[in-house]
């Protein structure tokens, strides 16, 4: 998984060009999956939680420049500041539970902007920006999950670790 720095200024015309570039660049070999981002990668935030035997691991960088609430923001152009959430399970989870991953990912994102009193251009509550992106992966070893939900097991250890 790679997450880019691009400048704020970014013009995005081939994002898995841009992608393809950096992994080249930094000798990731394919397959990869690739998130862009105008936050500063180098102040990321890193987190670990567990719950029973099941690990998470979650690492995220945050830019607000072009901060939204889903469904009422006007549409707008990929600008590069943006929220990106990937996080890596220690466990085996179906692949309905890793989508249950990205929903309760979300809910953390947005509880924590809410906690924060990140507001929109127009003084909304912010949801996130106008082109957040989630990344769930898993080892696919141990302890097999079904549910991906905020009170699973898998949910919980990953939710946790999104709060830091």
């Amino acid at each position: 998984m790679l997450n880019v720095h691009v400048p704020k200024n970014f013009a995005c015309a081939d994002a898995e060009g841009t992608v393809a570039a950096a992994a080249l660049r930094l000798g990731v070999p394919a397959p990869w999956v690739g998130l862009l981002t105008g936050a500063p990668t180098e102040r990321a935030e890193i987190a670990t939680a567990a719950a029973d035997d099941v690990r998470a691991l979650v690492v995220a960088t945050v830019g607000l420049s072009n901060r939204s609430a889903a469904g009422l923001s006007a549409r707008a152009a990929w600008l590069p500041a943006t929220i990106n959430t990937i996080a890596v399970v220690d466990a085996d989870p179906e692949p309905s539970a890793l989508v249950n991953l990205v929903a309760t990912l979300t809910e953390v994102k947005t509880d924590v902007l809410r906690a924060a009193g990140v507001r929109c251009d127009d003084d909304r509550p912010a949801t996130g920006t106008s082109s957040d992106a989630i990344v769930v992966a898993a080892t696919g070893r141990g302890t097999r999950c079904r549910y991906g939900g905020p009170v699973t097991d898998v949910g919980w250890a990953a939710a946790s670790a999104a709060r830091g």
